[in-house]
């Protein structure tokens, strides 16, 4: 029993000295910074600071027209172009169609007095947005206009009085990922057209026959009903077009059906330009009365591909650390909060991979911002916020890290002017991303964070 007392005297004793030991150390208060300025010379004394702006200035804007032609020397084979329209009750409506040029295959042997039939166009659609299993009526005629590879083109191309009112292909079809469409044309007119240029020897080179057959326009009927979005592989070899054909009409009668030869021509982006047009139009939506508003304050940002809606960022309390001595910006993070599924109605599967943010030059063009040129395919990325509760649904941000750009503006390089905030490769997606504002009094919502040192 004594030995038990000693054992717990002993306890008690050591619990003592450390209750006192952990009364000191939280009873210290050591000055912010400070710590272990007592080995500088007073005149090399550094301060790191932090600082958490919120008073960010936030417009909805239209978006500026996307580059979207997608001729290049290295084609590639994940090269879509988007076809069809979404609509809801927020964007309203959103359409995409798309011009392209044809190219040769192969150099064809087509023989004496050819005789052509069977005209066809395959389409490989690679994916789709909206709703899946949705018919579409699609359209394709003869482009008119002239579109060269050497000349870069915009979502905002205007295909008006540029193609032949009478389509080469008018039919209800559903679009399916992976899946290579097939098109019949019974326009003899066309056909006739073609088979004039292998007569004329237009075939012997790709700009001649582009200068017979300017090119194809390939849009969709939308009505009340339309919600999907095809991705269209041109690059892929499954998208072609090409027609059927003996050599020698004159002994068409004896020819067996083995005699029946194919010749196609391709859209490979390596030979021919490709572009895509957007349109959208926000009639009656809550998003009518706030896109270029600047009296218009929303607690959702909308972020929307295919040149839709962009956000406007203005930061006009950084203006005060320009006369704040020598300051070098150690980080500076830009964070988007993205709004939960929950109340967004958007699943964590459609939101975009990564965002982009650009700088509103004087002359109203945007360019990226530097840190872009660091970061890469890590800049703007989405990624699960760190103060997520294990209890909770994951929530999501996107990140910019913008120390190059803020030290520009310190420096007096660049003007503290507005950010544009967009879906990154617009013209590949009509995703869209609902965002928290500053004026959504949410935890966490828009916010620059700031680390710096002063000299």
């Amino acid at each position: 029993m004594k030995k038990k007392l000693r054992v717990g005297n002993l306890l008690k004793f050591r619990f003592t000295i450390y209750f006192v030991l952990f009364f000191l150390l939280i009873s210290c208060e050591p000055d912010d910074n400070n710590l272990g300025l007592n080995i500088f010379p007073p005149s090399d004394t550094i301060l790191v600071y932090t600082d958490t702006l919120y008073n960010l200035e936030t417009q909805l804007v239209k978006s500026s027209p996307v580059f979207t032609s997608v001729f290049t020397a290295s084609p590639s084979a994940d090269k879509v172009l988007l076809l069809g329209a979404l609509q809801d009750t927020i964007t309203g409506l959103s359409r995409a169609d798309f011009i392209t040029q044809i190219a040769f295959s192969t150099l064809g042997n087509f023989g004496v007095d050819p005789m052509l039939d069977s005209l066809n166009l395959w389409l490989y659609c690679k994916d789709i947005e909206g709703d899946t299993g949705q018919e579409m009526r699609i359209k394709v005629y003869e482009f008119t206009g002239d579109i060269s590879k050497d000349i870069v083109y915009f979502s905002d191309y205007d295909v008006t009085d540029l193609f032949d009112p009478d389509p080469l292909v008018d039919e209800v079809y559903v679009p399916r990922a992976g899946v290579i469409n097939r098109f019949k044309i019974d326009n003899q007119e066309f056909l006739d057209k073609i088979g004039q240029a292998i007569t004329d020897s237009a075939f012997a080179a790709i700009d001649s026959i582009q200068q017979v057959i300017k090119g194809l326009y390939i849009t969709t009927e939308v009505d009340a009903e339309s919600n999907t979005m095809a991705k269209i592989g041109l690059a892929s070899s499954g998208s072609r077009f090409g027609f059927q054909y003996v050599h020698d009409s004159i002994h068409v009668d004896s020819v067996t059906a083995d005699s029946w030869d194919w010749y196609t021509f391709v859209y490979n982006p390596l030979y021919a330009q490709n572009l895509n047009m957007f349109e959208h139009d926000f009639t009656g939506t809550a998003l009518d009365l706030m896109i270029d508003n600047p009296d218009a304050h929303s607690p959702i940002l909308y972020a929307q591909a295919m040149a839709g809606v962009n956000v406007e960022i203005n930061i006009p309390e950084f203006d005060s650390y320009l006369d704040s001595g020598a300051i070098s910006i150690n980080s500076a993070r830009l964070v988007f909060e993205v709004i939960p599924d929950s109340v967004s109605g958007i699943i964590e599967e459609e939101y975009p991979v990564n965002l982009m943010l650009t700088n509103l030059l004087p002359d109203s063009t945007r360019q990226p911002v530097y840190d872009y040129i660091t970061y890469g395919s890590n800049f703007g990325k989405l990624s699960k916020s760190n103060s997520v509760s294990a209890f909770l649904p994951p929530l999501y941000q996107y990140k910019f890290n913008l120390g190059l750009h803020f030290q520009s503006v310190l420096s007096g390089e660049l003007d503290n002017s507005k950010l544009v905030l967009s879906v990154d490769k617009p013209g590949t997606t009509a995703k869209i991303i609902k965002l928290w504002s500053n004026d959504s009094e949410q935890k966490g919502s828009l916010r620059l964070e700031l680390v710096y040192t002063k000299f």
